[in-house]
């Protein structure tokens, strides 16, 4: 666990040194799943936090990530910060995490964002953008001042890694990328890789 806990703070310091060079969205990451017949599909999304037990992230289980990550609990995140050079890549299993989680995590997220996950159905198809403008100002006008309570769609999900590379962009770093695996033991190791 020494090994994965030295990966994860070297993740956790990416996170930090991207900020610090101006990267407004640092956490962002392209998600990759696949549904049960093994059709790949991608889009980006905001990791909400690199902790022990993995990386959290939310998900509309009503969107077709959502399916493809009940159907199919395995995925992979890429974050990459051109600015650095650098590139991490994760994989791993897919947990989706407790109603209380999920509601820690909401409350974190600005008003804004809240009142558009109750507007959005996620993936439907909608007549223009008027008509999702007109739906944020229903729930706007409904929640008033009150605080807006977590749409019932809306849950928290976290990648447990049992795969993390590290992957410098840069030809100039020619013998700095490093894979850390998880054996089926529960145990890590480090492999240094030809870039």
């Amino acid at each position: 666990m020494e090994l994965y806990q030295g990966a994860l703070d070297k993740l956790n310091r990416l996170l930090t040194e991207a900020r610090a060079h101006g990267t407004e969205t640092a956490e962002a990451a392209s998600l990759a799943t696949a549904d049960t017949s093994g059709r790949p599909s991608i889009r980006m999304i905001t990791v909400l936090a690199v902790e022990p037990e993995g990386l959290l992230f939310f998900v509309n289980i009503q969107s077709g990530k959502g399916h493809q990550l009940i159907d199919n609990p395995r995925a992979s995140l890429c974050f990459y910060w051109p600015l650095m050079q650098e590139q991490v890549i994760i994989e791993g299993d897919v947990e989706k995490q407790a109603e209380a989680v999920s509601d820690q995590y909401w409350h974190r997220r600005m008003r804004e964002s809240q009142l558009a996950a109750w507007a959005s159905e996620q993936s439907a198809p909608i007549p223009g953008k008027e008509a999702l403008q007109e739906q944020v100002r229903s729930y706007k006008s409904k929640f008033d001042f009150d605080k807006v309570a977590r749409h019932e769609n809306w849950h928290a999900f976290r990648i447990v890694p049992d795969r993390m590379e590290f992957w410098p962009t840069g030809w100039q770093r020619l013998h700095e990328r490093v894979r850390y695996l998880r054996s089926a033991d529960g145990e890590w190791r480090m492999e240094k890789l030809s870039p």
